[in-house]
């Protein structure tokens, strides 16, 4: 609860102020968006993203994640779901490239969870759990 309580706090609380700043149509998306990343983030890596909505990390994790689950999606990838369809090579090269974008990000948040396990300033975490299972 207490990860529910901040983040839901966190993003009400930005959303409010940006409906004061003179904006009138506000689009909730991002902030359900940073609610749910932010959530994810915390319960598996023990961190999440701090700043507004506009932060480069958030959306690019937003977007590469929302095009990783159009290429696995059962509509946009065969290949997948149809075992015999794996024999003919993948059209998709962008795929590839979305993999790599993912794999950086990625491995931030782990480089990010390894010096905070060192410093011993990490929050118990599902990555964490893991990979202390792992070495120990």
């Amino acid at each position: 609860m207490p990860i529910i309580d901040l983040e839901s706090t966190v993003s009400i609380k930005e959303l409010l102020e940006d409906s004061k700043n003179d904006r009138k149509d506000i689009d909730p998306n991002p902030y359900f968006q940073r609610f749910a990343l932010n959530t994810s983030l915390t319960l598996n890596y023990g961190t999440r993203i701090d700043g507004k909505i506009d932060n480069d990390l958030l959306r690019e994790i937003v977007h590469v994640e929302r095009m990783v689950s159009n290429f696995r999606s059962t509509s946009n990838n065969w290949q997948d779901y149809v075992p015999l369809l794996r024999l003919w090579p993948s059209r998709n090269a962008e795929a590839g490239k979305f993999r790599v974008r993912r794999e950086k990000y990625m491995t931030l948040l782990l480089e990010k969870l390894k010096e905070m396990i060192a410093s011993g300033e990490d929050k118990p975490c599902i990555t964490g759990n893991v990979s202390f299972q792992l070495y120990n």
